[in-house]
């Protein structure tokens, strides 16, 4: 009887319309249970922010993970062949806010890049950081200034000749 309850439970939970959709419907159902489903942020990409760039898919790929890394935000999923990471740990944000960074081959030399999320700060602070630090990966933009270090003494420290 049990194993009939949540049978009917599952099925009624995944919605499924029909026995093709039956498989997805419930492996969606279990990644929503476990935290991993991406479709809130593939629902939301009418409303990404995006950016296209003359380069190849695989170049836009590694380069978003190298400015990811550079940032120290956190991959949470990633899936390469199906083209999007979920990113997470945006400073400012709540750490648990998901980011999802899609990848749209337009041509052998054309990506486009979108960035979407449930949270328009979190889409705008990732949106404003990935592009900033792939238009200089790029040579759109010039690298950064690098910040001089303060080399003055403090008048109180002292030092002794030997």
């Amino acid at each position: 009887m049990r194993f009939f309850i949540i049978v009917t439970i599952i099925f009624a939970c995944s919605s499924c319309t029909s026995l093709n959709q039956a498989k997805d419907n419930s492996v969606e159902l279990g990644k929503t249970i476990w935290g991993s489903s991406t479709r809130a942020l593939e629902a939301a990409r009418d409303k990404a922010i995006t950016r296209t760039y003359d380069k190849s898919y695989w170049d836009c790929v590694r380069s978003t993970k190298a400015v990811v890394d550079k940032k120290k935000w956190v991959i949470f999923k990633k899936d390469e062949h199906k083209g999007y990471m979920v990113l997470m740990g945006v400073k400012g944000c709540v750490d648990t806010t998901e980011i999802g960074v899609f990848f749209v081959e337009l041509s052998d030399s054309k990506t486009r890049i979108e960035i979407s999320s449930l949270s328009s700060n979190a889409k705008r602070k990732v949106a404003q950081g990935l592009f900033h630090g792939l238009d200089i990966t790029f040579g759109i933009l010039p690298p950064d200034p690098v910040q001089p270090v303060d080399t003055t003494t403090d008048k109180n420290t002292t030092t002794s000749k030997l």
